[in-house]
């Protein structure tokens, strides 16, 4: 073999020897702490998840149907008023944003803007769909299943 072969296949055997040292963690490199840090570990501690129960709030949508939030199962009855009427009075404030640009004529077509629009057959499903209708193309891996165009 050449000089310039041998030297080639040297680094080569130099390179794949260096690679094994780093993945087994032994060797000139090794930094010598391979402890999880503490910032790690909090975040890779499971978060405990209380049990909730669902709650009325007594407001309603631009639709009239009920907004509902969820309260921890042993909240006191301050803390349930308390979580609904703060749920209540930022739904107020989002209706009437929405009431305000529907009256304006912003709103999507297909968004029902009555409550007697919401019915079983309201908006464009694949089977309720005029022939030729076309609709918006999504990307991804949701366009080979779902076609743009509805037949």
């Amino acid at each position: 073999m050449s000089r310039r072969k041998k030297l080639r296949k040297a680094l080569m055997g130099a390179a794949a020897l260096y690679g094994a040292s780093k993945l087994m963690g032994i060797g000139a490199g090794t930094s010598g702490k391979a402890t999880v840090s503490d910032a790690q570990k909090t975040t890779q501690v499971p978060k405990i998840k209380r049990p909730t129960r669902a709650i009325d709030t007594g407001s309603k949508t631009m639709v009239g149907s009920k907004v509902k939030t969820t309260v921890d199962v042993d909240a006191l009855p301050r803390e349930v008023k308390e979580k609904a009427a703060t749920v209540a009075k930022t739904n107020e404030k989002i209706k009437k944003a929405v009431i305000k640009r529907r009256d304006e004529g912003k709103l999507s077509p297909l968004m029902p803007k009555r409550a007697n629009q919401i019915s079983s057959d309201f908006g464009l499903t694949p089977f309720a769909a005029k022939a030729g209708k076309m609709i918006k193309a999504r990307g991804g891996g949701m366009a080979r299943t779902k076609p743009t165009k509805l037949y």
